[in-house]
């Protein structure tokens, strides 16, 4: 008994075999996703353990070398200070390198994977708020260093210093060292306020974009961070117009 060849089921009365399908699936989807992950928990530990590693050394000199600084009467820093300040600018640079990739990869998480959208939105919005601070740190690395003055003198020490830059705001003239003191104080927040504008700007599109998606809880939320971008922009404007009441709590350790 012979069996009948069944019929082709493709024109021309050959097979075809179907190709391999080698384009990005759900598994190649979510190999990606775990890559990102690592590279943002790598980021991560990075930028609390890299910088000191990289810069060693501490701050704690800085107070009695601004002591001297203060006394010299120069504007220009003495070796002692100009090399905290400089160590100071290498410790948030190595920190904007790190966080600035950090961010990416949160922002990309974020964007592909739904379930987990808040919580990666909520991480990104903390790395872009520590880009901005370290960024402040590559820009005024003196005036980051300005707020250790509080804690680091001693009573007597910080209670005559306070009592100089207070006469020599009000009555004049301003020591060599506190204009220095003055325009790092100010271009510290010069920064803040345009980094935070730019933070705002893109909360505000990505509530829009958002809105248009029916999704009203995220669009609500972004446009309350975007409120709040805004709020620490007239903040940082305002002392920028008048720095003069905010510098002296910042050596007080009151600001």
């Amino acid at each position: 008994m012979t069996t009948r060849a069944q019929p082709s089921q493709f024109p021309g009365g050959r097979e075809r075999t179907r190709a391999p399908q080698t384009g990005t699936g759900a598994g190649g989807l979510r190999r990606r996703d775990a890559g990102l992950l690592t590279a943002a928990v790598l980021l991560a530990a990075a930028f609390f353990l890299a910088p000191p590693l990289l810069v060693p050394g501490g701050f704690g000199g800085f107070p009695h070398a601004f002591l001297a600084y203060w006394s010299s009467g120069r504007p220009d820093f003495p070796p002692g200070l100009q090399h905290l300040v400089d160590q100071q600018f290498r410790y948030h640079l190595v920190r904007v390198l790190i966080a600035v990739p950090l961010l990416a990869a949160l922002v990309a998480l974020a964007v592909r994977l739904r379930r987990f959208r808040l919580l990666f939105g909520v991480l990104a919005l903390v790395a872009a708020a520590l880009l901005i601070e370290n960024v402040q740190g590559v820009v005024s690395p003196f005036g980051t260093l300005l707020p250790q003055l509080a804690s680091g003198l001693a009573k007597p020490d910080r209670a005559a210093l306070v009592a100089q830059v207070r006469d020599q705001l009000a009555h004049g003239p301003k020591s060599p060292a506190l204009h220095v003191m003055l325009d790092e104080y100010v271009r510290f927040h010069v920064v803040k306020a345009v980094l935070c504008c730019l933070l705002a700007a893109n909360l505000l599109g990505l509530s829009v974009a958002v809105w248009r998606r029916r999704h009203r809880w995220y669009s609500l939320l972004t446009a309350l961070l975007a409120a709040a971008a805004l709020v620490v922009v007239v903040a940082n404007v305002t002392t920028v117009a008048n720095p003069n009441p905010g510098f002296l709590p910042l050596l007080q350790g009151s600001w």
